[in-house]
């Protein structure tokens, strides 16, 4: 499955490479917009009035970014279902996005603060200066589970643009996905970390937003395939003890995917309209 999801996802970025600079341009202004109004409040450091305009700017930000993320996540849904993507559908879908997507924000916000506040009052408790072992331990337990938290909820806007579920009950199923498809989920979180990475060299011009939640899309897409087949088990009332469960014939579900995704020559990759010719 990992193999077809790297190289369907290739394709599909480089395919449509030219519709992931909008919204990304978009978010780079907002980036570049809430941080030149954090600049001011470099010269008044011991003011508390520019540190909380800092944290307003940044929770607008991160609104923000909640918010283009769903909308994108809309338009990448159905370029990993071999749709068409106009942009005006984008721009379309951010009045229905802002909702989830505050709640998206202050779910994200609620999480790194309380992962932020209790790291440092385990390695500094009740003021003291130096770190112990045991607040060093219970830091690093606290962090990997706020980053497993996060990696879970990261499969949210791809969950919300498949299903369209309300908002809760789109978490509780990121959190059963995450646990369930362990493997696949820090790979793909891997993956898309390096995309990150990528993005802040390209000044978050590609793949950027865009680029990372397309990779999210195609990996939804291809995991929900082995939820459907448990679903026509059920309906064949397939015993939960008997092999068809415990073992998930990939290669079977992925055959239609693997043969609408073939390697391509080089001919087909810089010309791929060249393709049948």
């Amino acid at each position: 499955m990992l193999g077809l999801f790297f190289r369907k996802n290739f394709y599909d970025g480089w395919d449509n490479v030219m519709f992931l600079f909008v919204p990304n341009l978009i978010l780079d202004l907002l980036v570049i917009l809430t941080t030149a109004l954090c600049i001011p409040g470099l010269k008044f450091q011991d003011s508390n009035f520019y540190l909380y305009i800092w944290i307003a700017l940044g929770v607008i930000c991160v609104t923000g970014f909640s918010i283009l993320s769903l909308a994108w996540a809309e338009s990448a849904e159905k370029i990993a279902d071999y749709g068409s993507f106009e942009f005006k559908e984008f721009f379309r879908a951010i009045k229905g996005c802002i909702k989830d997507g505050i709640l998206f924000a202050l779910t994200l916000i609620l999480v790194g603060t309380v992962c932020g506040v209790l790291v440092l009052n385990l390695l500094f408790p009740r003021g003291e200066t130096s770190v112990t072992f045991v607040g060093l331990l219970a830091g690093a337990v606290d962090l990997w589970l706020a980053l497993i938290i996060l990696m879970a909820l990261s499969w949210y806007p791809s969950l919300r643009a498949k299903m369209h579920n309300p908002f809760v009950k789109s978490i509780k199923k990121c959190l059963i996905i995450f646990m369930d498809n362990l493997v696949v989920s820090v790979t793909v979180s891997i993956y898309t970390t390096v995309l990150a990475v990528i993005s802040v060299i390209m000044l978050g011009i590609a793949p950027g937003m865009a680029g990372i939640e397309l990779a999210r899309a195609n990996a939804l897409r291809l995991l929900l395939k082995k939820y459907d087949y448990i679903e026509e088990l059920d309906k064949q009332n397939e015993p939960a003890a008997s092999p068809a469960r415990k073992r998930i014939p990939w290669n079977e579900l992925l055959k239609d995917e693997n043969e609408a995704n073939p390697p391509r020559g080089f001919k087909e990759f810089w010309m791929p309209w060249k393709s049948n010719q």
